[in-house]
């Protein structure tokens, strides 16, 4: 759902539906699946809330949440989206957090990390006003 959805719905819309996709995979056993839901979930809640506080709230929580279920990947994932909102609210200055994300070696390709990487690189570089770092960034996240 969360990798078809945006094109035909609402981010709102998508939103509610990948949060019941999440409590319906956890309350169900498929925590794999719950968890999956909710990464489609912060990524949909990055490009349409309103308010990146309520966004950094709202991974915080999720993070939280994961020290219950220890999910490494998803844990990775959730704090690549963090390190993005932190940075997108106050350059990181009062709202980082120690935990970074690991991201293994940004020169395999077969590396799935890397691909994150270089897309929150050009989301951060693109709303911090660094155009060439943004296109830099783009290309790689290309190839």
């Amino acid at each position: 759902y969360g990798r078809i959805a945006w094109r035909f719905e609402p981010f709102q819309a998508g939103i509610e539906h990948l949060r019941r996709g999440f409590e319906a995979g956890l309350s169900s056993g498929h925590a794999d699946m719950g968890l999956y839901c909710l990464l489609h979930t912060i990524k949909f809640v990055l490009f349409s809330s309103p308010s990146l506080k309520s966004t950094l709230k709202e991974i915080d929580y999720y993070l939280h949440l994961l020290k219950t279920y220890k999910s490494v990947v998803t844990r990775n994932y959730l704090l690549i989206f963090r390190e993005t909102v932190s940075l997108l609210i106050d350059s990181g200055e009062a709202t980082s957090i120690q935990e970074k994300a690991v991201f293994g070696d940004l020169n395999d390709p077969g590396n799935k990390p890397r691909e994150a990487f270089f897309h929150h690189a050009v989301i951060r570089a693109y709303w911090s006003g660094y155009t060439e770092r943004c296109r830099y960034y783009s290309e790689k996240c290309m190839n």
